[in-house]
């Protein structure tokens, strides 16, 4: 019986989330089972809080809003775009005729096609803003999570 939970815990690992929370916001991420591709969750750490698309332009849309974002290097190399499960809605900015590409309110989990070496640490760089209809967080740009080959390992699922 105990030789087969052992089994059974190798065999059903579950990843290790490795993250950080910055304003307002909790990061979470890790590898899907094969390593082939890195889950980031965003958790707005109020209700009534959303982030921008991963489509929404670098520098958003006549200079507001930021684009959720999440790059890598070192021993991760990108094989895909960016994208998200959640669906994107046009949001309009009050006073304005801008409306914003957002997810709705809460957590959003993107997904990034990766290729993993098999040594090295590796650096994701992540980007991100939440706001409520009331007010937007200060955005976060480029905030580096830097990953030893041991985490990768365990980020695994």
């Amino acid at each position: 019986m105990l030789a087969a939970l052992a089994f059974a815990a190798t065999v059903h690992r579950h990843p290790v989330d490795v993250g950080f929370s910055e304003s307002g916001v909790d990061v979470a991420m890790h590898l899907s089972q094969d390593g082939s591709k890195l889950l980031t969750t965003f958790t707005p750490q109020r209700p009534g809080f959303h982030l921008y698309s991963v489509g929404l332009p670098a520098d958003g849309i006549d200079g507001l809003g930021r684009p959720t974002r999440v790059e890598v290097a070192g021993a991760l190399r990108s094989q895909g775009p960016l994208t998200a499960e959640s669906p994107v809605r046009m949001l309009a900015m009050q006073g304005t005729d801008v409306s914003f590409p957002v997810y709705p309110d809460g957590p959003v989990t993107t997904e990034l096609p990766v290729a993993m070496d098999s040594q090295g640490g590796a650096k994701v760089l992540v980007s991100y803003a939440a706001c409520s209809p009331q007010e937007c967080l200060m955005p976060v740009s480029s905030h580096p999570v830097e990953l030893t080959a041991t985490t990768l390992s365990s980020m695994r699922g």
